[in-house]
């Protein structure tokens, strides 16, 4: 019996522990949070707003040197990081980015300063795609996430994939004839993009339309599917997370519809 109850508690204790990452992740946000409205006094009230209510981009790079691909993030949970708790804030050429430095998990994150860093140049498209299915996600697939899962989608970027999705063009079914044949001419011209996060074992997928440069994307389609489904449909893995400050790659500005 006692060996019993000893297993249990071990098994709460993990458990504990796969959630204290995003216990921590998420008070060193709101510590992020109030540093910056306590202390930048260029922010107008729908700026402060926007900071309120919405989650930052969170950014790491090493104190010290820097990592090769392969093992940058075996590296990353032991030793120090610089971490940039970021808001890009509509109508605004620059992010607001309160750093600290504090391990991985940052269980002792504390915001030092604040850095305001011009964007402007680096076009942050999947960003823009991003804003557009954050809120989705949390109005429509609450009950369908974990904590685990509902907080990768707040504070990561998804990836960006070129897929083949069967796309719904009239899912209320009142669409005429004529309008259906419209859109679907007007797709034609038009390539597939999905914002994919990768979740446990299954993936969250938002996919739509847009034209080269994914300026104009919205999706039409919004699921958890499993690994399996997002294989058989995907063409090409475009951009990754840590792509996500980045500019779309010079190939897919070149894409037609007919790629």
């Amino acid at each position: 019996m006692v060996k019993r109850a000893f297993f249990v508690l071990l098994l709460a204790l993990i458990a504990g522990g796969c959630r204290s990452e995003l216990y921590y992740q998420h008070r060193a946000v709101e510590r992020a949070r109030k540093y910056l409205l306590e202390n930048c006094r260029d922010l107008s009230s729908a700026d402060i707003n926007f900071v309120r209510f919405n989650a930052p981009l969170l950014l790491h790079s090493p104190v010290i040197g820097s990592h090769d691909e392969e093992t940058r993030y075996e590296k990353l949970v032991s030793e120090l990081q610089q971490i940039c708790v970021t808001w890009m804030i509509p109508g605004k050429k620059d992010l607001y980015m309160v750093f600290g430095v504090s391990g991985a998990r940052m269980d002792g994150w504390y915001p030092n300063r604040i850095i305001l860093r011009d964007y402007t140049r680096y076009q942050p498209v999947l960003a823009q795609a991003v804003s557009k299915t954050r809120k989705f996600a949390q109005d429509n697939f609450f009950d369908d996430l974990g904590v685990t899962e509902a907080n990768h989608v707040r504070f990561s970027f998804p990836y960006l994939i070129r897929t083949k999705f069967d796309l719904n063009f009239n899912p209320d079914g009142k669409k005429s004839p004529e309008e259906l044949a419209k859109i679907r001419k007007d797709a034609e011209d038009k390539i597939q993009y999905s914002l994919v996060w990768k979740l446990d074992g299954r993936n969250l997928v938002f996919a739509g339309l847009s034209k080269p440069g994914l300026g104009d994307w919205d999706f039409s389609f919004a699921q958890i599917i499993d690994d399996k489904e997002l294989g058989e449909n995907t063409v090409k893995v475009v951009m990754i997370p840590a792509d996500g400050l980045k500019k779309l790659p010079e190939e897919e500005l070149k894409l037609t519809g007919g790629k």
